[in-house]
């Protein structure tokens, strides 16, 4: 398993598209979130976790798409160039390698959300002084600090299991985009039947952990359930990209 880590570790850093994706990243948080702070003339949002959400939304709500694309491209690409067939050569067991890209990518998103979020709260509070309602010490604040990157750990687990599954780049960026923006969208408004399925919607989950408060009574648990409803989904994507990639000739 280390092994494999190294290994990729080493495509991590020798190729181009994970720092142009960290790159759109930083400059999504830092960019929206001093934006936030210098137009504000109040509140951001009547409570101080909906002010740092808001702040944070560069990061929180587009960052973390770009992440999953990151981690779609981490293994489409193998398939694009034919490197899939050189690594399964030197890993035999497949299940091995798409393990060490989720520990290698999963770090670097964790990481570099954590550092961005940490940042971006920091900069909206200090270019909107006091009238931005953000509180450092508050837990609502806490939690989108800690939150947003393990949601972001979450949207590379999804974006690794639909690249293993679809192994088209396109294909798969179409998918986990527009299921992210659109479908759920159009199914949580829809009559008579939106109001109850908007509850099971993976990404709403996601979302409504970071945004939603604790005691909210339109889901059938509280935040931190949506947090693992959306922990267990993304789990079962990935093991069923594992499951895809033992199955199919590389």
């Amino acid at each position: 398993m280390i092994t494999a880590m190294n290994a990729e570790r080493i495509k991590l850093t020798s190729t181009r598209s994970p720092y142009w994706c960290v790159g759109i990243v930083a400059l999504l948080a830092i960019g929206v979130a001093v934006l936030t702070g210098a137009t504000v003339s109040g509140p951001l949002a009547p409570t101080p976790l909906e002010s740092a959400w808001t702040a944070l939304v560069g990061l929180n709500s587009f960052g973390v798409l770009v992440l999953m694309i990151m981690a779609v491209l981490a293994v489409t690409s193998e398939y694009r160039f034919g490197t899939i067939r050189t690594t399964f050569q030197a890993i035999p067991r497949r299940s091995t390698v798409l393990l060490a890209k989720a520990a290698v990518f999963g770090v670097l998103a964790f990481v570099v959300t954590l550092v961005l979020a940490v940042v971006g709260v920091v900069l909206a509070k200090a270019f909107s002084g006091s009238s931005g309602g953000i509180e450092l010490g508050d837990s609502g604040v806490l939690r989108q600090i800690w939150g947003t990157p393990v949601i972001a750990a979450l949207y590379v687990l999804i974006g690794l299991g639909v690249g293993a599954i679809v192994r088209h780049t396109a294909g798969a960026i179409v998918i986990v985009l527009i299921w992210n923006l659109a479908v759920e969208s159009i199914l949580s408004i829809l009559p008579k039947v939106g109001e109850h399925i908007a509850p099971f919607l993976p990404f709403a989950n996601g979302s409504r952990f970071l945004n939603g408060s604790l005691d909210d009574t339109g889901y059938h648990w509280n935040a931190y359930g949506s947090l693992i409803y959306f922990a267990v989904f993304a789990v079962v994507v990935f093991v069923a990209g594992i499951l895809v990639t033992d199955r199919r000739d590389a």
